[in-house]
C-alpha cells in the first residue's frame, strides 16, 4: 500500500470540508471587510420546511466518516489505480480562537490517521454557515493558519436549487472556487438515509480541475462528499467520504 502525502488527505468539511478551501492560501483577492457577504435569496415561505436553526450544535458533537481515496485513476481498466480506505472523525469543540490575534469562531477538530490534527474554522448562524478557514497543528511547530477575510458562504437555510454562492479566487488566479446548489434529494450512507441539499463546487488549482459534490443535511451536517481532480479531462484522483456514525439526530 502506498503512503500518501498529507495534502492528498481530506480537510473534511462540515462543511468541510471543505472544507473546500483547504487548498487556498491567505492571498485572497477579495478586500477584507467586517461584514459577511450578502447571501442569495432563500426559498419563499411554504416552498420547503423551515431549516432554522440550520445546524444547532453542542460541544462534543461528533461525526465519523469512511473515506476512500483512489489515485492514478486515469487508467479506465483500473489495473494501475491504488485505493486507500480509512476512518476520519470530526468533533465540535465550541467557539475558540485559532490563534491569539483572531476572534473566536466555531471550531471542529478533524482526526485522520497518520496526519497532523486539523481544525476547521467556521461561523454558524441560525440561517447560514460561513467558512473561515483552517489551522493545522503540527507537534513542535507554530500553528499553520489559513484565514479567510471576509468569510465565504457555504450553505444557507431554505436555499433553492440553481442558486450560486459567491466565488473565490486566490493566488493571482492560480486557484478558484465556485459553489452552486444542484437540488435537494435523499442520500443513503452507512449512517442512514438523509434529506440533503446537494452542493456542487468546481474550481482549479495550478492547472488541475476540481469537482466536488457535497450532500449537506440540515440539522445533521455533511453526510457525503465526492471529490475528483482532473487534468485535460483525465481523472487523476477521486475521494469519497460517507457518514458512518454521529450523535446528531434528525430534526
Amino acid at each position: 500500500m502506498k503512503t500518501y502525502p498529507n495534502h492528498t488527505l481530506p480537510a473534511s468539511l462540515i462543511l468541510g470540508s471543505a472544507l473546500f478551501l483547504a487548498a487556498c492560501d491567505r492571498k485572497q483577492e477579495t478586500p477584507a471587510t467586517d461584514s459577511p457577504p450578502t447571501p442569495p435569496p432563500s426559498e419563499s415561505a411554504g416552498d420547503v420546511p423551515s431549516e432554522i436553526p440550520l445546524l444547532p450544535l453542542k460541544k462534543g458533537d461528533h461525526w465519523n466518516y469512511k473515506v476512500s481515496i483512489e489515485v492514478n485513476a486515469k487508467d479506465p481498466s483500473g489495473a494501475n489505480s491504488d485505493t486507500k480506505t480509512y476512518q476520519s472523525v470530526r468533533t465540535y469543540l465550541g467557539k475558540l480562537k485559532p490563534v491569539p490575534d483572531k476572534p473566536e469562531v466555531d471550531t471542529f477538530e478533524v482526526i485522520v490517521p497518520d496526519s497532523p490534527v486539523e481544525r476547521e474554522l467556521v461561523e454558524i448562524y441560525q440561517d447560514r454557515i460561513l467558512m473561515r478557514g483552517s489551522v493545522k497543528l503540527v507537534k513542535g511547530e507554530d500553528p499553520k493558519l489559513m484565514w479567510l477575510d471576509p468569510p465565504v458562504p457555504f450553505v444557507l437555510s431554505n436555499i433553492r436549487a440553481g442558486s450560486s454562492l459567491p466565488s473565490l479566487t486566490v493566488a493571482q488566479g492560480e486557484s478558484s472556487r465556485g459553489i452552486s446548489v444542484v437540488g435537494r434529494e435523499d442520500v443513503t450512507v452507512p449512517a442512514g438515509t438523509y434529506h440533503a441539499i446537494r452542493l456542487l463546487m468546481t474550481g482549479k488549482d495550478s492547472g488541475l480541475e476540481l469537482r466536488r459534490t457535497i450532500w449537506f443535511a440540515p440539522g445533521i451536517g455533511i453526510v457525503k462528499e465526492q471529490t475528483s481532480r482532473y487534468t485535460a479531462e483525465t481523472l487523476l484522483f477521486r475521494q469519497t467520504q460517507e457518514l458512518t456514525e454521529t450523535n446528531r439526530r434528525k430534526p
